[in-house]
Parts: C-alpha cells; structure tokens; sequence
C-alpha cells in the first residue's frame, strides 16, 4: 500500500513538473497584451478609478481602488486579448503605420482561423510608449454569442505607459433569452 501511495505521489510530481515546464515556455510572436494588462494591475494598485457600469438601460457608477490581485480580474478581458498562443503563430497579419507622432499596429485574424480576437490595435507615441489599445473579440456557439469592443489609453511617463481609462462595449446573446447590452467605462482620478 505505502509503495502505491508513494507512486502515485511520485507520478503526481513528475506531471505537475512536466505541467509547468510547458507552461512557461513563452511565445512571443506578437506584441504581449497580457504582460502590458498585467503590468498596469501593479502599476495603478491603490490609483482610484470613477467606473460607470450599464447593462442595457441600468447604470451604476462608483469609484474604485483595488489592489494589484483586483486589478488582475478587473482587466481580465483586455489580458484575455493576448494572441501569444503557439496555435496562433501566423494566425493574424500585422499591418505598421507610423507617423511624425507615433506609430500603430493593427494586427488582424486571418480568414480561416478559429479564434475569439479578430483585432487589435497598438497606437505608440514617438518614443515608443504604448498610448491605446483596441481590440474586438467574438464568440459563437449553437447557445449564445459574445461580441465586444475592447478600448484603453495610457499615459506615458519616463518611459513607462500607465492606464488612464479603460471601456469595454458588447453584447451577449443566450439562446431562447434577449440580448444584453453592456458597457463599463473607468478613468483614472488620480
């Protein structure tokens, strides 16, 4: 018995280890939206911010100020926006503009591929910092759709670019029920 538990603990490891291993073998095919969304939930922990949230015709509005953790779920959407997936290298096009302002970069799904981002968009002033994002994500299946427009600006300073405001714009549709409408719109106070 005990070499039985010993052996299923041993097994338990070895594929937790193997789990994590593969896990941290990082992609970097396309700009890092998840690292950029992960980095301002520690840059701006304990920065308030004025939401306004609305499902169809009912608003609320408050202020927040959360702790890094928080911001990590609030910002789930954008973070969910990252492409960096091997299923995904060569998926999207990459269109640059630049300008005697800054630069952007559009990156568009492809035609045939699967995949919930159909865009996004990186504007960069002349320094390179990043100053907004945007981006669409879809989902269909035979019980509901999801369709948002995800939108966020940030402050360069010193080289780093720091959320200033944040919206997110969709609906979502279950099947035998109405589509909901939302909106959530954030700017920073301080």
């Amino acid at each position: 018995m005990r070499n039985i538990v010993i052996g299923s603990l041993m097994l338990g490891l070895a594929l937790s280890g193997c789990e994590s291993s593969s896990s941290a073998k990082k992609i970097s095919a396309y700009f890092d939206v998840a690292e950029l969304f992960l980095s301002q939930a520690k840059l701006i922990k304990n920065v308030s911010f004025e939401k306004s949230a609305s499902i169809d015709s009912l608003t609320e509005t408050k202020t927040l100020k959360f702790d890094s953790l928080e911001w990590t779920k609030e910002l789930s959407m954008f973070i969910n926006m990252d492409i960096n997936k091997a299923v995904l290298v060569g998926a999207f096009s990459e269109e640059k503009t630049n300008s005697s302002d800054g630069s952007s970069v559009l990156y568009k799904k492809k035609p045939e591929v699967e995949s919930g981002v159909q865009w996004m968009k990186l504007d960069y002033d002349s320094q390179g910092n990043v100053v907004a994002f945007s981006g669409r994500f879809e989902e269909e299946n035979a019980l509901y759709q999801n369709s948002r427009e995800l939108f966020a600006t940030f402050a360069a300073q010193n080289g780093v670019s720091t959320l200033e405001s944040y919206r997110i714009k969709g609906f979502q549709k279950i099947l035998m029920k109405d589509t909901v409408n939302y909106q959530i719109e954030a700017k920073a106070l301080n």
